[in-house]
């Protein structure tokens, strides 16, 4: 704890150490909406969670965990609901055969189906019931990842209704995934068998001065034997035979060491075997290969902020930011940690307050936790208040939240103090 004293009071605010917590972003939806300006996926931790192998990351996520929910018994996961509809440049771009269309549940992304060369995209989803497993859902239900705190285990913090809980697609939304564009986003929470199948058409928006990209390009130029090892270490890892994935993910950068995406994936592949030395590696030889391909920047600040390392992860999260300002929003996360234990606190303001302003559906609560105190260690007690309140109302039950209301009160007094 700290303390802090303002004309005789004393505000107690709980420290955000960020030491030997998780870096995670809390997965799952706050109170609020809106759109998100990138959507995506992203980080895990070592030995934990990262997006689904083999997809690029986008700043928020889980990583093929294994199903240990009930998700699997809703009588909705019984029956494929299919899906179908269209996606066009907002620029006038014309469409092609190589636009992704992902479901993405908690920040991580699932490959669905492809367009064909006029936008048209037709699939079931569901159609195999153990791929909308592929999302651990206790990191959506337990609340968010605050540093310095323990998580909420007792209750979903996130403001959803039951009705939405209750859908094995409550947290999961419907996109478009194309280099340099943003998508527009279907809701699935409420979708069902026998509803109309078109869900519309599907908007990808231009984003300017954008030199990353989430995917590599260098996946088009590798050989075909390559591309196969690496699509079954892909499928392997989907399946948590994480050992075979590593043989041929090993083999696919072999065969073309600029493989980048594959060297992406060996990585997190080295993260679930808690080879974190050897993720590093992959993870560098994929900026090596593919110096625009964001996501490994990305892992490289989540894997070295878990380790303390705070001026490496400022530095990847620096660079991912520089590379992509708009689809990494978890890359502002690490870059405010890393910034705030190296107390360049003026540094962790502009990173966390970007990722606020960016953060649209919050998917990130604690960087409302994280203002507090930063504003705190300013004595600016009216503006960490104020972001003590929206953590509160983003975050009602979380399981500190009597002490944060305790001190919400004790800022409120200290503002109430100075203007008098």
């Amino acid at each position: 704890m700290r303390h802090f004293w303002a004309d005789r009071r004393l505000i107690v605010i709980p420290t955000v150490l960020f030491l030997g917590v998780s870096l995670q972003p809390a997965y799952g939806q706050a109170k609020g909406g809106g759109s998100s300006p990138g959507g995506g996926a992203p980080g895990g931790s070592v030995g934990g969670s990262t997006g689904s192998i083999g997809s690029p990351t986008r700043g928020i996520g889980t990583f093929g965990n294994a199903p240990n929910s009930s998700m699997g018994n809703s009588p909705a996961m019984q029956h494929p609901i299919p899906l179908s509809g269209r996606v066009i440049f907002d620029d006038g771009t014309p469409p092609n055969h190589e636009i992704r269309i992902e479901r993405v549940c908690a920040g991580n992304p699932h490959f669905e189906a492809y367009t064909d060369s006029k936008g048209r995209f037709s699939f079931q989803l569901n159609y195999n019931p153990m791929a909308a497993l592929d999302l651990d859902v206790s990191d959506a239900a337990s609340g968010p990842a605050i540093p310095g705190t323990q998580q909420n285990s007792g209750s979903n913090g996130f403001g959803s209704s039951p009705l939405s809980r209750s859908s094995p697609y409550w947290n999961c939304e419907l996109r478009a995934s194309y280099p340099g564009y943003r998508s527009d986003e279907v809701e699935l929470a409420s979708r069902r068998s026998l509803d109309d199948p078109n869900v519309g058409t599907i908007v990808l928006h231009r984003l300017a001065n954008i030199k990353g990209s989430t995917i590599s390009v260098t996946t088009a130029l590798a050989p075909k034997r390559a591309q196969k090892d690496y699509q079954k270490g892909v499928e392997l890892a989907q399946k948590e035979k994480f050992e075979d994935a590593e043989k041929h993910l090993q083999q696919a950068t072999s065969e073309y060491p600029k493989f980048a995406a594959a060297w992406f994936a060996l990585g997190e592949v080295e993260i679930k075997l808690n080879k974190s030395e050897d993720a590093r590696k992959s993870f560098e030889a994929a900026i090596a290969a593919d110096g625009k391909f964001v996501s490994p920047y990305d892992q490289l600040a989540l894997l070295t902020g878990e380790q303390r390392k705070w001026e490496e992860s400022a530095n990847f999260s620096k660079q991912a930011i520089e590379l992509n300002p708009v689809e990494f929003p978890s890359a502002f996360w690490y870059n405010a940690v890393a910034n705030y234990n190296l107390k360049k606190i003026d540094d962790a303001q502009k990173s966390a307050t970007e990722l606020a302003k960016l953060d649209t559906r919050h998917h990130f609560p604690q960087v409302e936790h994280l203002l507090a105190q930063i504003y705190v260690d300013k004595a600016n007690y009216p503006e960490a208040a104020a972001h003590l309140r929206t953590y509160l109302e983003l975050v009602p039950n979380a399981k500190n939240a009597d002490a944060l209301k305790q001190d919400l009160q004790k800022l409120e007094q200290a503002r109430a103090d100075v203007k008098e």
